[in-house]
């Protein structure tokens, strides 16, 4: 019994310095994965700082529901012991990198970019679901580092998590047969995208519950990425995926 009385001030001591108080929005989805996954908590106090400043900083509950995010695909990921995460490894130097940088089988470097798609956004007002998610893509897309594996994870309302979302999305970055909606994206945004999209492998989209846990609901490969993804981690992807 003494270990788990341990292990549980531990989670509390941690859980308490990320978030501040025991009744913050977070503090519930960072104990359970803080108790459920021992990555998961080193990972939490290797990065406490950068967390506590997150929480601290997400004042409204979308910028709350987005960090939620953000660290529901970090336990996510962990959850696979063959996976070593890293959190903004890039921002230190000032740079714009990916959210996460992560370590396959120690050798194999896969890079993750969280985005959501919120139910109701004003400055997308009168978008639909794919152009906003093409959007995402040509903001998220310049991230990603040449060489290497790039995932971008997006979460969506489940109303939306339907089959033909991302393919419908990459149609639309298509300015050879799309011209209308090229204007609506912004040209060079697109240029931009059209330049480094070899640069993403994968994306994942995702629907997130009311207790912060991610459900991948569906994988889109990239067929002109310049780094497919890994088999194994594929394989991984896919068994995540709903029947």
């Amino acid at each position: 019994m003494r270990p788990n009385r341990i292990m549980t001030r531990r989670v509390d001591e941690r859980v308490r310095e990320l978030c501040g108080t025991a009744d913050h929005p977070l503090a519930g989805p960072l104990r359970r994965w803080c108790q459920e996954s021992r990555p998961f908590l080193a990972f939490a106090e290797t990065h406490a700082s950068k967390i506590r400043k997150k929480t601290r900083l997400a004042a409204e509950e979308g910028e709350r529901t987005d960090l939620l995010a953000e660290l529901a695909l970090a336990a996510w990921l962990m959850r696979d012991r063959r996976f070593v995460v890293g959190y903004e490894p890039h921002r230190a130097s000032g740079g714009r990198g990916p959210d996460f940088q992560v370590v396959f089988k120690t050798h194999t470097t896969l890079n993750a970019e969280m985005t959501r798609l919120r139910p109701t956004d004003p400055a997308q007002e009168g978008a639909g679901p794919a152009l906003r998610l093409a959007r995402a893509l040509c903001a998220k897309v310049g991230q990603f580092p040449a060489g290497e594996m790039g995932l971008l994870v997006v979460v969506v309302p489940p109303a939306i998590a339907d089959a033909a979302l991302v393919p419908t999305a990459v149609r639309l970055l298509d300015a050879a047969t799309a011209p209308v909606a090229v204007a609506a994206l912004s040209a060079d945004r697109v240029r931009g995208y059209q330049r480094r999209r070899q640069h993403l492998s994968a994306l994942l989209l995702c629907t997130l519950d009311a207790a912060g846990e991610l459900h991948p609901a569906q994988l889109w490969l990239n067929p002109q990425a310049r780094c497919p993804l890994h088999p194994e981690v594929h394989k991984r992807f896919l068994r995540a995926l709903p029947p």
